[in-house]
């Protein structure tokens, strides 16, 4: 094994423990050691039923993080990855730097080594796939407006963060969040981890850098989008120095495709404007009847067309 020159720890992210946490924590445990890999869980469960000799950091609104130092948002879960590192920070000791990943991202190399021994040599405080200057199409861009810098983003399902600069995001992230709570701001305008840590990141003058430059691996199949995500069973067989992101179970992948439907759906103004003003106008209740029929017909017809 390649000589490690600092003090690293890893974290999974996740609300819950199963198969495909276990997966990604006994990965990482094979590089970073027993004592120095985490599980860091966002919940309000008395008990998650965590097997013993899995390391945990577990914490919400009121354990660990406060809720009246920091905005909590009802998806803070989803939207503020970057609370998992201050839980961490106020948890944790002794480290130079603390790796984040999520459970849906896959190693394709066998060995952990060959991926995470390369950033050895990078002195960099904050790096994650992606970094770089935010496209104004990005969901969150318009959230980067309350952070006085230009936008910056990454994709945050794995990132590494100097433990020493944690701090002082924190301090930042508690500013904003007290501006959030004392002009009662929108909660679709709150910067999520992407956003917020690349930009102030930048702006506060940490070093960063884009994760798929600095190593071997390749990252094309490592994407946040809503429209991307792969099968488990289509991904298994894949070998060497990929990292794929989401690789989801059979009911993950099929329940994000069904609320990416939901909404693409209710968001088809012209379509459903159409529907609902067909059926709305006529006075026919048997007509009425024949529309919708033929509409679910329709519809049917379409999802049994594609193979």
């Amino acid at each position: 094994m390649a000589l490690k020159k600092l003090k690293n720890a890893f974290a999974v992210r996740c609300h819950s423990f199963g198969k495909k946490e276990e997966r990604l924590y006994k990965y990482a445990e094979s590089y970073f050691g027993k004592e120095n890999t985490f599980l860091v869980i966002n919940s309000d469960e008395k008990n998650l039923n965590i097997p013993a000799g899995f390391n945990q950091v577990v914490f919400n609104k009121d354990t660990i993080l406060d809720h009246n130092e920091l905005f909590w948002p009802r998806d803070v879960g989803w939207r503020c990855g970057d609370y998992c590192y201050y839980a961490l920070w106020h948890a944790l000791s002794g480290y130079e730097y603390i790796w984040l990943g999520e459970p849906d991202a896959k190693f394709c190399s066998e060995k952990a080594e060959t991926f995470f021994s390369e950033f050895e040599k990078h002195n960099v405080d904050f790096v994650a796939p992606a970094f770089g200057r935010a496209g104004e199409k990005l969901d969150f861009y318009k959230t980067a407006k309350f952070l006085e810098a230009e936008p910056m983003s990454c994709l945050f399902p794995l990132t590494r963060l100097r433990y020493h600069s944690i701090g002082s995001l924190f301090a930042l992230r508690k500013k904003i969040s007290e501006k959030f709570k004392k002009e009662k701001l929108p909660e679709s305008l709150y910067p999520n981890d992407e956003v917020f840590v690349s930009t102030v990141g930048s702006r506060s003058g940490l070093t960063c850098a884009p994760m798929d430059k600095l190593s071997t691996f390749n990252f094309m199949m490592f994407s946040s989008s809503k429209n991307v995500s792969f099968l488990e069973e289509d991904v298994e067989n894949i070998k060497g120095r990929f990292l794929i992101h989401p690789v989801l179970d059979e009911q993950a992948y099929v329940d994000k495709n069904i609320k990416k439907f939901q909404y693409v759906f209710g968001s088809s103004f012209e379509l459903l404007d159409h529907m609902t003003q067909a059926v709305k106008k006529c006075s026919s209740e048997k007509v009425k009847t024949q529309l919708k029929d033929r509409y679910k017909t329709q519809l049917l017809s379409f999802v049994d067309g594609i193979e």
